[in-house]
């Protein structure tokens, strides 16, 4: 998991330089989209490896800590004068012109870890309409409206499935889930209905070329990009949409300029380290032991998966168009923090799922753990040395499980 996250990082870093130094270097005489891409790369490398560095179960325990500080952030945005009004929404909280933080990103991350919670509290009641379903639904749909109100309709639709889907997984009766579905179709219609820029991209999304300068120009231009890259693409940096046809090239539709400038098999390849990084996501569910860490991993693993598959969507122009930004390669910090934050947790379960499988196996440093939930340098009194295995000096090994 860490190498696919490493490829994709790598592959951001290299599109954002490459998509962006048009507008940066060019108008600007600087890269600052490739330095704040940096600097949430640094941030989220931290976290990343922070949470490595404790029990993830402790997170179960301050679940009331992160549910307050998510609403908080979600309510706090909405404020004028807090949240940043920004092509008539507000879903930024900015401290300065180089640090923002969107706060619907950081209510994604812990509505995973809400409904993991209540998974494992209540696993033996989640076939119960009012336990099992209702009190966590309502939940799901506290975020969900505070995120509409912003507005940033995409992200509370995102959340809606999101919340849903790990109901389901958690043991919800698959008929009180499918009626709230169907109950949410007509409030779908009429948010959709009674905002004037939703209805157009719904119908430039049905033929475009109806509004070729308008609404469905977004479209029309990353379909150019992915169409000119062919198999193999134009070569990196050579890409044209990028030249001010083609908006947000390195932000929601930098995947069009991946297309253009690596072609089919750029794309291809970004679309094959998901899917692996999905398979690794659903392995560490599988293997975890108790329901917390399950239900953790598997909404982890959709989070980072589902946000990418709907992101290509978009910018293939099979769902209307929506601003969601491609985990690990669009630039974005807030974005990119959480994702790596999500890598960190799904890290975690699975070391913690192994020690408690009993696996055989060394981690040199820091990184060796004496108890669980506890960083502790190598010391002489490890058990389980491997004496004659390849490799073994300077390192201890250690039967997993045992303190």
């Amino acid at each position: 998991m860490v190498g696919l996250t490493g490829c994709l990082l790598g592959i951001g870093i290299v599109m954002v330089y490459s998509s962006d130094w048009v507008s940066s270097l060019g108008q600007r005489g600087d890269s600052s989209a490739l330095l704040k891409h940096m600097v949430a790369l640094g941030l989220g490398t931290g976290a990343m490896v922070g949470l490595l560095c404790f029990d993830y179960r402790r997170l179960e325990s301050l679940w009331y800590v992160w549910l307050a500080l998510a609403l908080s952030g979600l309510v706090l945005v909405l404020v004028p004068g807090i949240g940043t009004l920004q092509n008539g929404a507000r879903r930024w909280i900015r401290l300065g012109p180089m640090i923002g933080f969107q706060p619907s990103e950081f209510a994604k991350l812990v509505l995973v870890i809400f409904m993991a919670r209540w998974a494992s509290k209540y696993q033996g009641r989640m076939r119960e309409f009012l336990r099992g379903f209702l009190f966590p639904l309502l939940a799901v749909m506290g975020f969900t409206v505070l995120t509409v109100l912003e507005p940033d309709f995409g992200t509370a639709g995102f959340m809606a499935v999101l919340g849903m889907m790990l109901l389901i997984a958690a043991g919800s009766r698959w008929v009180y889930v499918g009626a709230a579905a169907t109950a949410l179709v007509p409030v779908l219609f009429f948010l959709i209905h009674h905002a004037a820029y939703r209805k157009a991209r719904v119908l430039a999304f049905m033929d475009p070329w109806s509004d070729a300068s308008g609404a469905g120009y977004h479209i029309i231009q990353s379909w150019i990009a992915l169409g000119s890259g062919g198999s193999l693409g134009d070569g990196l940096g050579k890409g044209y949409q990028k030249l001010f046809f083609l908006p947000e090239c390195s932000g929601d539709f930098i995947f069009a300029t991946l297309g253009e400038e690596l072609g089919f098999a750029g794309t291809f390849s970004v679309v094959l380290l998901f899917a692996l990084l999905a398979w690794q996501g659903l392995r560490v569910s599988l293997r975890a032991t108790e329901t917390f860490g399950q239900i953790l991993a598997l909404g982890l693993t959709f989070m980072l998966c589902y946000q990418a598959a709907f992101n290509m969507a978009v910018v293939l122009g099979c769902v209307p168009t929506k601003g969601i930004p491609l985990p690990f390669i669009s630039s974005g910090g807030s974005s990119l923090l959480l994702s790596m934050a999500a890598v960190g947790l799904l890290l975690n379960i699975s070391i913690h799922s192994q020690e408690k499988e009993g696996v055989l196996s060394w981690r040199p440093g820091f990184l060796m753990r004496k108890s669980v939930g506890a960083c502790v340098p190598c010391t002489s009194k490890v058990q389980g040395v491997m004496r004659g295995t390849p490799g073994w000096q300077g390192h201890s090994y250690q039967r997993r499980g045992i303190s």
